[in-house]
């Protein structure tokens, strides 16, 4: 069979597997924020009151805003933030693939990337993240959706020994997101200097001086971040996410203990960047640096397990035909990846110490007799442990099978494809193994199965057509409440920023979302904080509430100058200025002007007097 049919039904299940998990389903999440970002580049004025602009932003540090911006007034919102996602993971996958070949040849190549494409790419203290936001390979715009495959490919050209291009690759990416460059910037330094142990602890001694010189977030505003971002706190971790960057690292030392020197520097250099990235984000925790908690370098470890995984497949593709012992080092190197929130950090770090003295001489290693007995009890334990999720896993997939085939199902065609970010992730990688070793005997067979499977998949990939995304993101129509509500006016929709942001398109009060803003600024914090107590007084008068409670509740909520408008779910009677119906709520919201409750308020008081 000729080599570019291979090649091709790769590929294309390889573009299967990638559609299955990376499905897109528009404008979410921190996409929001990076939409509303670009939004406020071309109309700075009308989002100037709003609270996530008011002290600065993030975005300033940026460059990917602009471009965003000017995409959108080219195209629109809509189709602006999937050209430039389709774009990003289009060069992921390129950059991905450039990483792979330098670590991978042959059929190794093609299943170490079907494991990156498959493998959910958490990171982080997941427990402490809403909606498990934080992962690479994201299905949402986000400036890290760039910024990632610009690192990725600046680490395949310092590996490649094209170092001018490895430069200006991650320039580009830290102009982009300085925060998910961090760890390709310490990667470049570290390989190109060959960092040695006694240095590192210089610079380890010397990193920790300077973290407690730094100026620190005081109490007040630090009760704040916690409150709104607690994940970037370590403190906050658990003790598997803690050990977790050390399952990583020693994947990457144990693979650095046989290859060849280009590669050995790399592992090595991988290894430094991450563990150097979490011993500043401890020193930040501990030292409370605004600077090293502000610029979160815990997020070294986005870099730190996909380089990991890519470093145990080169270890199989190696060394599992050479003898038992390497096998059961290899196996127990897996078994540190699939615990790697639990004890695999230890594990790991032990067996990368056992492989650094097997494998240095080329021969076949001589193991402690123990470590067959230990590796079946862990693989056992591991392997019962996956066994048992992959059961729960199936049971939510057949009720989600039983409510597809219901009468009348609302649920959406290839909804099923959300359980392969489990356990089940690890079916599509075997499946891609499976179909590459049909290849090898049927090879027609094998490109209509990857022809159907990537039909299938990108039959169920574009989920923007829900009427959330249609309304506020795709759709013109006329504006909510017409004349009612000012351009420049600063608005409370309650429950609703969305509408605010991107309906509207101009400044909020407050909200959860918008205290983001708190992680980077002071003053940000304690405004939000304050906007968000008057909110929680008038939170207290739901639907259920007397109409004079919600009426009391409305007007100290507009006593605050900074509020212009406020619409809410529920009419008050006399007080309700205009009113709108949503034909996504099927409801109406009422509007309420501050202006005039306050003149009414101030007239109130004079009669009283």
């Amino acid at each position: 069979m000729p080599s570019h049919t291979a090649r091709l039904t790769a590929v294309i299940a390889l573009a299967a597997i990638w559609l299955l998990t990376h499905r897109y389903f528009g404008i979410q999440h921190d996409g929001q924020f990076y939409a509303v970002q670009a939004l406020a580049r071309i109309d700075p004025a009308a989002y100037a009151h709003d609270i996530f602009f008011s002290f600065g932003s993030q975005d300033n540090y940026s460059l990917f805003s602009p471009i965003y911006a000017w995409l959108i007034g080219t195209t629109g919102l809509d189709r602006a933030a999937f050209v430039l996602l389709a774009g990003a993971h289009l060069a992921w996958a390129l950059a991905t693939f450039a990483l792979a070949r330098q670590w991978l040849r042959g059929p190794a190549l093609w299943i170490g990337l079907g494991l990156l494409f498959a493998v959910p790419g958490h990171y982080g203290s997941q427990a402490e993240m809403a909606h498990d936001v934080l992962r690479y390979g994201e299905s949402f715009l986000t400036a890290r959706s760039w910024a990632e495959p610009l690192v990725l490919a600046g680490v395949a050209a310092a590996i490649g020994d094209r170092h001018r291009l490895a430069l200006a690759a991650m320039a580009a990416a830290f102009l982009c997101h300085p925060i998910m460059a961090l760890p390709g910037v310490i990667f470049l330094v570290s390989q190109r200097w060959h960092i040695k142990a006694w240095q590192l602890a210089l610079l380890a001694i010397l990193a920790a001086g300077c973290a407690f010189l730094m100026p620190e977030m005081d109490a007040e505003w630090l009760d704040e971040v916690r409150r709104r971002a607690r994940f970037v706190m370590l403190d906050t971790w658990s003790w598997g996410e803690l050990l977790e960057p050390l399952a990583w690292a020693g994947i990457l030392l144990a693979a650095a203990s046989r290859a060849e020197e280009r590669l050995r520097a790399a592992c090595r250099a991988l290894a430094i960047a991450g563990i150097a990235g979490f011993y500043l984000a401890l020193l930040g925790t501990a030292s409370h640096a605004a600077l090293l908690i502000q610029a979160q370098p815990w997020r070294c470890l986005w870099l730190l397990k996909l380089t990991a995984l890519l470093a145990l497949t080169m270890m199989f593709a190696r060394h599992w035909q050479r003898s038992a012992a390497d096998r059961w080092l290899l196996l127990g190197l897996t078994a540190a990846a699939l615990t790697a929130q639990t004890l695999g950090g230890p594990v790991a770090l032990a067996l990368a110490l056992l492989a650094h003295n097997a494998w240095r001489d080329g021969e076949a290693p001589a193991l402690p007799r123990w470590l067959p007995v230990a590796g079946s009890l862990a693989l056992a334990i591991t392997l019962l442990e996956a066994l048992l999720a992959l059961l729960q896993q199936f049971g939510f997939l057949a009720q989600r099978i039983g409510d597809m085939l219901a009468e009348n199902s609302l649920m959406p065609t290839g909804d099923l494809a959300a359980y392969f970010q489990g356990p089940l992730a690890l079916l599509l990688p075997v499946g891609f193994a499976l179909l590459l070793q049909l290849q090898g005997r049927r090879p027609r067979l094998a490109l209509a199965l990857a022809v159907l499977a990537t039909g299938s998949a990108a039959a169920g990939w574009y989920r923007t057509n829900d009427a959330l995304q249609q309304f506020v993101y795709s759709t013109p129509q006329a504006r909510p409440f017409g004349d009612s509500i000012g351009p420049r006016e600063t608005v409370y929709w309650q429950g609703n920023l969305q509408y605010t942001w991107f309906v509207l398109r101009q400044s909020g009060y407050a909200s959860k979302e918008q205290g983001a803003s708190a992680l980077f600024s002071r003053p940000a914090a304690i405004e939000s904080a304050r906007r968000l107590n008057r909110l929680a007084i008038f939170d207290t008068a739901n639907a259920s509430s007397a109409v004079e409670v919600r009426a009391a509740a409305l007007r100290d909520l507009c006593r605050d100058p900074a509020l212009d408008v406020a619409v809410l779910g529920q009419p008050i009677a006399g007080l309700t200025t205009a009113s709108w119906f949503d034909p996504l709520r099927q409801a109406p919201w009422s509007l309420y002007r501050c202006a005039d409750l306050r003149t009414a308020h101030t007239a109130t008081d004079r009669a009283g007097a």
